[in-house]
């Protein structure tokens, strides 16, 4: 999740998607990931909102549902 919140701060679409992956895989709830999310946007503002979208969408495809 630190990685994902990184992922998202430096606006790597490559480095999301892999993370992103690995937190699905790893049970990770959207509740979680919209906290990670929430730490990427305090520290990084505008930037990090536009690529938290993201985020969610690769998340979603990678995830059962959860």
């Amino acid at each position: 999740m630190i990685a994902l919140a990184v992922a998202v701060t430096t606006r790597c679409d490559g480095c999301i998607a892999t993370h992103a992956r690995a937190a699905a895989e790893n049970g990770a709830t959207k509740e979680e990931l919209a906290e990670t999310l929430t730490v990427a946007v305090a520290l990084n503002a505008g930037a990090a909102v536009a690529y938290s979208a993201r985020v969610m969408d690769a998340f979603s495809a990678f995830s059962d549902g959860k």
